[in-house]
């Protein structure tokens, strides 16, 4: 009978350390969200464009091999074309938040959402 009782409090132990593990992230995620100001747009690795959230705008991005299509409406950006094989970049979903980011790794273009500096926890980087 005791092997049967110490089982069930293993179970109970791995579920309660499953759900903190879980709320864990999902907590930081509410409550640390910024929304971003701008979009920085990189084409292979090098800075292509930066344009504002709050403008509503489409806007082609010749990547690498390619054309995608970006839209900013509602202070959301997302990629609504591109003529890659695969279209990954077209189905992700739009974003908003700092440090959100869209990716098409046929055409090396990099859509990041980006804040304010002025609302950055670092006053400095050193290299």
């Amino acid at each position: 009978m005791k092997k049967h009782k110490s089982f069930k409090n293993d179970i109970l132990l791995l579920v309660i350390f499953l759900a903190i593990g879980l709320l864990i992230p999902l907590g930081y995620r509410i409550f640390h969200h910024t929304t971003g100001d701008a979009v920085t747009i990189t084409i292979d690795g090098e800075l292509w464009r930066t344009l504002p959230l709050s403008s509503d705008t489409t806007i082609d991005i010749p990547g690498i091999g390619g054309t995608n299509t970006l839209r900013i409406k509602n202070g959301q950006a997302s990629i609504t074309e591109a003529d890659c094989p695969d279209k990954l970049c077209v189905h992700q979903s739009s974003i908003r938040h700092n440090g959100e980011s869209l990716v098409c790794l046929p055409h090396k273009v990099i859509v990041k959402v980006t804040a304010d500096a002025s609302d950055d926890d670092l006053d400095g980087i050193a290299k």
